[in-house]
């Protein structure tokens, strides 16, 4: 009975009256995309990642109502591609206004296989067509085909119609038949590693759930209802979440043989809301704000609205009704990207309690205004996020085990020279007495899984340690959750030991430093997955490699104590380079500092290898190396925005040679000789190279990468540095607001391929310590305003980007825990990015694009080092 109720009320809904709106036209843009009020379409505004590939933000694609339902609409070879499937070259695209009609021209090289994509306006929509040069080429029938990809969290649990007639739901779980399909014989030879990887799954891929000649997408969804029909091929519904849980649902028609031009045809026909426009925005911070300090909420409005031109703060009271405390006004707009801005100051409300702020009837989250307001959002950050990170020990909370004891067989040295996949590479086939595939010894110890994968990213290590060991001495640290027993490979959360987690998060990443030193005698790349198979796999880490020191004398099966013939331990990359080098000495200083009292002979093996480390590198500097292969270092699952590689204390995680990056080479000792200079207490030639380096690093245009610590460097340098600096300070100042009004939040843009927040972290943490050193020149609104910004106080929506700080926060992440649709505790995620040219996104319901939603080890050190300095300004004001 229930099917049939449910195809009844689909066919009612299909038959409502006005269901699928009025026609409406599309123009093409100033910025060359098709559009009209409600609906948009871009075509290869942006491409294929040249490391990464399949970033599910290219193409054609669609925005309906605020929202990004589709990506990726071009012709593939396969029903459900995956990330670093073959991939059409774009040869040019063209905008035509007078037409109204974007075209992209393309090709298979291989195949000899060209072709144009148009996408024309026509009324109530677009209409999809691909041209071919000549027949499609015979290998290719039956594989060549236009897939168009739509949003899983969307549409999952929606409903859809076939043909007018045959109604089905989205599934939410995928479970479609699968079969084979190999490789063409001419397919490009890919490298070892994807092959590899093709093959250990088995070619497979699924049968649609869904076919006809038209379907209806959202059909019990007015924001995301979609009709496509098709004049050529059938349409096909797959579920590429058949293949890896980041899959979405794909819409696809074959490409007949013997056609050219109109190959594929489709009506995509958009049921637009006639008028629509998006609902306000209210970015604030989710946890609140301090009693004496500014508060400004953004309204984020779209060019249409018409609302009022005030605002008000209510007050939630006992009985659970909200009272109003406060009304005023909103500035006038300001346009950004595709949106328009104003600002709400509700600085006057100063009473500690909940409040909302409310506007043209809609109302935020409850948050507080309390001096202890920012005493509680970094905690998570270091307990939860890094401590489930910990690498080669088992990670425990009450019930729970995060995960086991991991990779206790690293490591060997990488066997294949050349680059890998996620960009790593290895550049000699000899480390010392070791040659490639030798297990190094000592290597299973200490380190963070880098981001949403599991290998040791060097510069996240390094930033870690820096990071926390920064956190620790500038605000005296002694907080105490954790239990964690290197001995036993044991930690254990909720758990005092009596020993500050700082401390023993900074011995963890130490012990990883100091084996490459003893065992290798270097920094090195880090510590990556064999292959893909092992890389993609989700969960716990323990379960990755079976723990077992792999012996090539042994039978694939076979188990001898604690070898095995399995040969699934990690590689290790020891390729280094001057940044690398230098940094590994700043962060065994800061480690040395950190370890005195707690464990002084550990402290004295990080302080006598930095020294020893210092010295070989002053008499035979490492060789430059591009090292970082096709993404900067820190990269995980995609590229790391260069701030969020930032070691405080340090330089920025540095961009491939020959970039042009104003820091490349300018005092990349500076952060290895500030912190022995403070381990040693002032003790030469640390002190002396400090003295040197000064004047270059305080330049107003390194004042954002290191120049800022220098302000730490100041009791060790004579009287003039002080006022030096000032100066470099004033000028620094002079240009930086001007930069910061580029948007309407105050803080710097995310214009990268990875969401922004690693910077405006890196802001709060600058600012602070030049406001504690120059408080006439630097106030502490810059630091408060980038924490505020981190909290949902930016683009899109008010949702924190710190997983589970706040109201409403991010529990969908790119962690390990992806694959469950779920987060870890105090994780920071990239957050918005644009979506070329002109759509600023950061989907809270989704957590499978790394670049808004991957989670960084550094970034969780430095939001510890941010979260603590907003504190501290605040008590600083009592």
């Amino acid at each position: 009975m229930f099917p049939q109720i449910r195809v009844c009320l689909v066919l009612a809904l299909l038959s409502a009256p006005g269901l699928f709106g009025a026609d409406f036209a599309m123009k093409v843009t100033d910025k060359n995309y098709l559009d009209t009020q409600g609906f948009s379409v871009f075509l290869y505004d942006s491409t294929y990642h040249p490391v990464f590939v399949d970033q599910k933000n290219t193409a054609m694609e669609m925005i309906l109502h605020g929202q990004r339902v589709a990506t990726n609409g071009d012709v593939r070879l396969m029903p459900t591609p995956e990330q670093w499937d073959l991939v059409a070259s774009l040869k040019s695209r063209q905008a035509d206004k007078e037409n109204n009609r974007l075209t992209a021209d393309l090709a298979f090289p291989t195949f000899d296989f060209r072709y144009t994509l148009e996408v024309a306006a026509e009324p109530g929509g677009v209409r999809v067509s691909i041209h071919l040069d000549k027949p499609l080429p015979q290998k290719l029938a039956g594989r060549a085909g236009f897939n168009l990809e739509f949003l899983p969290s969307i549409y999952m649990g929606k409903a859809y119609l076939v043909d007018g007639t045959r109604a089905g739901i989205f599934p939410r779980t995928p479970n479609d038949p699968m079969v084979k399909v190999l490789p063409l014989a001419d397919e490009p030879k890919k490298a070892y590693y994807l092959e590899d990887w093709d093959k250990a799954k088995g070619y497979t891929q699924p049968l649609p759930f869904a076919q006809g000649k038209s379907i209806t997408l959202g059909l019990d969804d007015a924001l995301a209802r979609i009709t496509v029909k098709s004049d050529t091929a059938d349409l096909m519904l797959f579920d590429g979440r058949n293949r890896a849980q980041n899959g979405w649902f794909v819409l696809r028609s074959l490409i007949p043989a013997g056609k050219t031009t109109g190959a594929i045809v489709w009506h995509i026909r958009p049921d637009v809301i006639p008028n629509w426009t998006r609902p306000p925005m209210i970015a604030h911070s989710q946890v609140g704000y301090a009693p004496g300090f500014s508060k400004v909420a953004v309204l984020e409005l779209d060019p249409k609205y018409s609302g009022p031109k005030r605002a008000t703060v209510l007050r939630l009271v006992e009985d659970g009704s909200y009272k109003q405390v406060f009304e005023g006004p909103i500035t006038p707009s300001t346009p950004w990207l595709r949106y328009v801005y104003s600002k709400f100051d509700f600085t006057p409300v100063k009473d500690p309690g909940l409040y909302v702020i409310e506007y043209d009837g809609r109302r935020t989250a409850p948050f507080r205004i309390a001096d202890d307001v920012y005493a509680n959002i970094w905690q998570d950050s270091l307990d939860h996020h890094i401590a489930a990170q910990m690498d080669h020990v088992s990670v425990r909370e009450g019930y729970r085990l995060w995960h086991g004891a991991s990779h206790l067989d690293d490591g060997r040295l990488a066997p294949v020279l050349g680059e890998q996949f996620d960009g790593w590479n290895q550049a000699t086939s000899m480390e010392g007495k070791y040659k490639g595939g030798d297990h190094i010894p000592g290597m299973n110890v200490g380190g963070w899984y880098d981001a949403g994968d599991f290998d040791l990213e060097e510069p996240a290590q390094l930033s870690v340690i820096q990071s926390l060991a920064l956190a620790y001495r500038e605000f005296h640290l002694d907080y105490d959750e954790l239990s964690v027993d290197e001995a036993a490979r044991e930690v254990e959360m909720h758990r005092p030991d009596g020993v500050p987690d700082t401390v023993q998060q900074v011995k963890h990443g130490a012990l990883l430093i100091l084996a490459q030193f003893h065992h290798i005698g270097h920094a090195i790349r880090g510590t990556h997955e064999p292959d893909l198979r092992q890389y993609t796999q989700l969960g716990d880490g323990a379960s990755k490699t079976d723990g077992r020191i792999y012996d090539p004398k042994l039978a694939p099966n076979q188990v001898q104590g604690d070898y095995s013939g399995k040969p699934d331990d990690r590689w290790i990359f020891t390729s280094n380079n001057p940044f690398f080098q230098w940094n590994a000495i700043a962060a065994l200083a800061a480690a040395a500092d950190v370890m005195k009292g707690w464990d002084d002979a550990f402290a004295k093996d990080c302080l006598d290898t930095a020294i020893q480390a210092w010295n070989e590198e002053k008499a035979h500097p490492t060789a430059e190396g591009g090292v970082f292969g096709g993404a900067p270092a820190g990269a995980s699952g995609g590229v790391l925005a260069a701030s969020q590689g930032v070691v405080p204390g340090a330089a920025p995680t540095p961009p491939p040679p020959g970039s042009g990056h104003p820091d490349l080479g300018v005092g990349l000792d500076w952060a290895a000789a500030l912190e022995l200079t403070i381990a040693t207490q002032g003790a030469e030639p640390y002190k002396s190279r400090l003295q040197e380096l000064f004047s270059q690093v305080i330049t107003p245009q390194h004042m954002e990468h290191h120049g800022w610590t220098a302000v730490r460097a100041l009791p060790y340098l004579d009287a003039s540095a002080k006022d030096q600096m000032r100066q470099a300070v004033k000028a620094y100042m002079a240009g930086l607001d001007k930069g910061l009004d580029a948007t309407p939040f105050g803080v710097p843009p995310s214009l990268g391929t990875w969401g922004g927040s690693g910077a405006v972290v890196d802001m709060a943490i600058r600012m602070y310590f030049l406001h504690k050193a120059f408080p006439d020149l630097v106030g502490p609104e810059y630091t408060l305003r980038a924490v505020n910004y981190i909290l949902g106080t930016h683009p899109v929506s008010s949702t924190s980007y710190v997983a589970g700080v706040g109201t409403v926060s991010k529990i969908q992440t790119y962690s390990n825990n992806r694959g469950d649709n779920s987060y870890i505790p105090g994780a920071v995620i990239p957050g918005y990015i644009i979506i070329k040219p002109d759509f600023p996104e950061c989907i809270d319901d989704y957590g499978f694009l790394w670049f808004e939603d991957e989670a960084v080890v550094a970034g969780s050190a430095s939001w510890v080092v941010a979260g603590n300095a907003a504190e501290a300004i605040i008590k600083e004001s009592k």
